[in-house]
């Protein structure tokens, strides 16, 4: 009985996404992303993350780094859907990015458009959904705030 009941929590388990650990959340300039080998090659080193940016020639922005987990499947993403309410504001609003490859265990992502750019304000709360091709969720990762709106 143990073992039936084990089994169905998993399979339960099983069907909701996955969610990517959060490492970190700030504002960053450019100048934090400069390294001496972009200064040799005039392209710009990663490092161990996998950045995307909502605007690509952008760095300034508010930032998410997230540690993806082996069952996270970030190879089979193609977008990452971000939600987030700005200070002072009740409405979601959403950013569609394209990914491309995922083949790093961190990803970077930044809101790197308009406000964000500008300022060293925080989303109130945020939530980022890695997508498949199907359009379905394969993993996401939330802000404290945002999960407790959820509930």
């Amino acid at each position: 009985m143990k073992t039936l009941l084990s089994l169905i929590a998993f399979s339960v388990a099983a069907c909701f996404s996955q969610a990517a650990d959060i490492l970190y959340t700030k504002h960053q300039d450019e100048d934090s992303f400069k390294r001496i080998s972009e200064h040799l090659t005039g392209k710009e080193n990663p490092g161990r993350y996998t950045i995307i940016r909502s605007e690509p020639n952008q760095r300034n922005g508010y930032y998410v780094a997230l540690k993806l987990g082996d069952t996270d499947q970030a190879e089979k993403a193609v977008s990452i859907r971000i939600q987030f309410v700005k200070p002072g504001s009740m409405k979601i609003e959403t950013r569609s990015l394209t990914s491309g490859s995922i083949n790093k265990k961190r990803v970077l992502i930044g809101l790197t458009d308009g406000d964000w750019a500008q300022s060293s304000r925080i989303p109130t709360a945020w939530k980022i959904d890695f997508i498949d091709t199907q359009g379905n969720t394969l993993f996401s990762s939330q802000s404290f705030l945002w999960s407790s709106e959820s509930q």
